[in-house]
């Protein structure tokens, strides 16, 4: 019996596998053509565009990336849902090549295309890239380290920290820094909001364009969770048990994204917990209890910022 099964399993896999292979093109005898860089192309910014044509039938393209002097060494592989990819380079002399994939079916790489990168003591055109804190960051702490890559004949940075709320405000304007990294006061973030920060390369002829992301400081604590059902003290005769709760709305400043976590325990002080779920969407959760006995349940949230809520207040329920 058991061979049996297996051999079934293994027949619908292959089946399953069919099916995919039916369902995709097959691009193995296409070719993506790339557009730029250009073969030849010189390109005096430190930021390189990547683009090349949509292939129909791709569901992502492979964007590959060596530099020759490094014996080919490849310093990019990179799967790219668009047709179009931004990356940093160094001065020097690059080849880069692309080719199309879905599930069941590559195309051949597009033939190397070389190309190189000048620098430039003209600022204008180039871009300053940002390291930390990372783009659209949801945290409670405010004591951060704003830091950013060097740049090539820049003689200094000026740094621009705005508070996002009912307007925009200038809290802190600061020219004249040698250095990659800058830090504010902790109390200028006074209140949770959207902080955009920014800064931009200068030397004595030319300054680069701002670059900007923002942070979300959110300190405060989710709501405490209410149970929904199953009612306290329950009796249930079905192994699949559905858990319902309530979150509240968020009426802070700034409203991170919430998760749930639930915890069904053998014993009222959650001594032995025997699941434990985090729910991402949605404030439900159905889970299997096949023995008997009594239990209990209790949710807390907790918000992509660092805050969790107190635990709600547990209940019991019994399964027979």
């Amino acid at each position: 019996m058991g061979n049996n099964i297996k051999f079934l399993s293994i027949i619908w896999l292959l089946l399953f596998l069919s099916c995919d292979d039916i369902l995709e093109e097959d691009l193995s005898n296409d070719l993506v053509i790339p557009i730029m860089p250009s073969e030849g192309s010189t390109i005096v910014n430190n930021l390189v565009n990547f683009s090349w044509q949509s292939l129909e039938g791709a569901d992502n393209y492979r964007l590959q990336l060596v530099r020759p002097s490094q014996n080919n060494m490849i310093l990019l592989d990179s799967l790219v849902s668009g047709t179009s990819f931004q990356y940093p380079l160094e001065p020097g002399m690059y080849q880069w090549r692309v080719r199309g994939e879905n599930f069941a079916y590559d195309t051949a790489y597009s033939f190397p295309i070389s190309f190189t990168v000048e620098a430039s003591s003209d600022l204008t055109n180039q871009t300053l890239l940002l390291n930390t804190p990372s783009a659209n960051l949801y945290t409670n702490t405010t004591n951060l380290l704003f830091t950013w890559n060097e740049l090539q004949f820049a003689d200094s940075y000026t740094f621009e920290l705005i508070k996002n709320l009912n307007g925009q405000t200038t809290l802190t304007q600061q020219g004249d820094i040698t250095g990659t990294n800058y830090s504010v006061n902790a109390s200028v973030f006074d209140e949770d909001a959207a902080y955009i920060w920014k800064v931009k390369a200068v030397n004595s002829n030319s300054e680069t364009a701002y670059t900007s992301r923002s942070i979300y400081i959110d300190r405060q604590a989710p709501n405490q969770p209410l149970l929904v059902s199953p009612a306290n003290e329950e009796i249930i005769t079905a192994i699949a048990i559905d858990f319902n709760w309530t979150t509240g709305q968020d009426s802070g400043n700034v409203q991170s994204e919430v998760s749930s976590i639930l915890e069904i325990a053998q014993d009222a002080n959650f001594n032995t917990i025997i699941e434990s779920f985090t729910v991402t969407n949605g404030t439900s959760q159905q889970v299997d209890i096949p023995n008997v006995g009594t239990y209990y349940w209790r949710v807390k949230t907790k918000d992509v910022a660092g805050n969790s809520s107190s635990y709600s207040i547990s209940r019991s329920f019994t399964t027979e």
